[in-house]
């Protein structure tokens, strides 16, 4: 089958370019906070199926729990063996802190090259695009070249927790040949798009397999008998018993200084790195730890990692953070006490074959082995991890026509982002893939989060030219 090249492509999705930004523009409208704003997620879930249908889609709305966000689906059988999948969401993260936007967060402001607005990167702007993409493709085929279909949910940003009952009992629409994970990304250089008829990219190429899984866990120990009944004068510290210690003591027995996890079994259900694995990370043209250092304003990383080392433990290895510490006084001047509640945050980061609920059995045995069990483990949300093979032919695909496409750019391929998301609801019935080369100042998850305005002609164009690969 004859493909139509990228540079035709190109030029054909300038004229896509007006029409992505307006229903980019009507989508981040809607404050699709998750369990903030059931109204907003009601009315946006509304409004994108009759976007879908409006572009000649089958759509349907989904409904998840009774206070869960609803399943978009929409799809375009046009009868051939392949489909082409895309999973996005249309919730995003919280506005806050508001003062510290420069435009207001639900209204698409352009400013310079720039698009502004919460969810305009993360996700309704890959979306519109991906929709666009399809519909450039049918426009100058005749046709679809493959099945397309779209799986929008609503809670993304909220650990996912409803999606389950749609996927468990919806499997039939979850099969696929591939997968687009919230975006596969294109960006090219502002200045010269385009060199010698290739498209010229300003960063190296990355192809992310899979996702790490999580486990959000909030730590508490609060009141009697273990704990006074309110905050102590400290002149009594020697007799009553401080909850802002014990939860110190405690976090301090989950991890060495080595960064090694204490948890008992934890280490045993983490599975060996696959050779394939780390011999598409030694082959990769990319140094994390120069990119840290720099965008974080370091000196060196955590116990000096860097090259293969570094790349292991940032794609392939389990990690335990301590996300926020909360107890007694923290505020101007002394007030002393014997704090009688503390909580703490943490999360793991997991692979293969570590799930959220063996992890979550694991800390609360360690707590309890350790003389913590005053100390309770509540899990906030979480996802299992989630690994397409780095040799599916999927991957290979997306690999081989991106490097063919943008030499001599290098494309690299990390086996799992080191984020996380509920691929692992898909990845049985589908491989997955995202990928994006570095775009600096996009201010995801923060004020102002933006996208330049030539991202969404590039991917476009870019979504349309891999999808005529799949159907192949």
């Amino acid at each position: 089958m004859a493909t139509i090249p990228f540079s035709e492509l190109f030029e054909y999705a300038a004229h896509y370019e007006t029409k992505a930004i307006e229903l980019i523009r009507e989508l981040v409208g809607f404050p699709t906070v998750a369990f903030r704003e059931p109204e907003a997620i009601k009315e946006c879930a509304q409004h994108l199926r009759e976007i879908f249908q409006f572009y000649g889609y089958k759509a349907e709305i989904y409904p998840t729990v009774p206070d869960g966000s609803p399943v978009v689906y929409a799809e375009k059988n046009v009868g051939t063996p392949k489909t082409f999948m895309f999973y996005r969401h249309y919730d995003v993260q919280p506005e806050d802190p508001l003062d510290l936007w420069d435009s207001p967060p639900w209204e698409l402001t352009e400013c310079g090259d720039r698009l502004y607005a919460r969810g305009v990167a993360d996700n309704k702007g890959n979306t519109v695009n991906g929709l666009l993409a399809m519909e450039l493709l049918e426009d100058q085929l005749g046709e679809l070249p493959v099945n397309v279909k779209f799986v929008c949910e609503g809670e993304e940003e909220a650990g996912s927790r409803n999606l389950s009952s749609f996927t468990k009992t919806h499997t039939d629409l979850l099969k696929a040949d591939g997968c687009s994970w919230e975006g596969i990304s294109l960006y090219l250089d502002d200045d010269k798009p385009m060199l010698d008829g290739r498209p010229n990219l300003p960063t190296p190429y990355n192809v992310y397999c899979g996702l790490k899984g999580i486990a959000n866990i909030e730590l508490r120990n609060r009141g009697p008998p273990i704990y006074p009944n309110r905050d102590v004068h400290s002149g009594q510290a020697a007799a009553v018993p401080s909850a802002a210690w014990r939860m110190v003591w405690a976090l301090n027995t989950l991890k060495d200084s080595q960064e090694n996890i204490l948890l008992e079994g934890f280490n045993e259900l983490v599975k060996p790195p696959l050779h394939e694995d780390i011999e598409v990370l030694r082959e990769n043209d990319i140094d994390f730890s120069e990119i840290l250092k720099r965008d974080y304003g370091l000196e060196d990383l955590l116990l000096g990692r860097e090259g293969l080392d570094l790349d292991v433990e940032l794609a392939l290895m389990p990690s335990l953070s301590i996300d926020g510490l909360n107890s007694g006084y923290s505020g101007p001047g002394p007030k002393t006490i014997v704090p009688a509640s503390a909580q703490a945050k943490v999360d793991f980061r997991l692979v293969p074959d570590l799930t959220v609920e063996r992890v979550c059995e694991l800390l609360r045995a360690h707590l309890t082995k350790h003389g913590f069990d005053d100390i309770e483990a509540s899990l906030i949300s979480g996802y299992d991890p989630a690994k397409t093979s780095v040799n599916h032919p999927f991957i290979r695909m997306v690999r081989e026509v991106t490097r063919e496409l943008i030499t001599p750019t290098k494309v690299n391929t990390i086996p799992m982002a080191f984020g996380s998301g509920p691929a692992y609801l898909f990845n049985p019935y589908t491989p997955i893939c995202y990928g994006v080369n570095h775009i600096e100042g996009q201010n995801g998850h923060a004020p102002n989060e933006n996208i330049p305005r030539g991202l969404i002609r590039s991917n476009i164009a870019f979504n349309a030219y891999l999808a005529q690969f799949i159907a192949m």
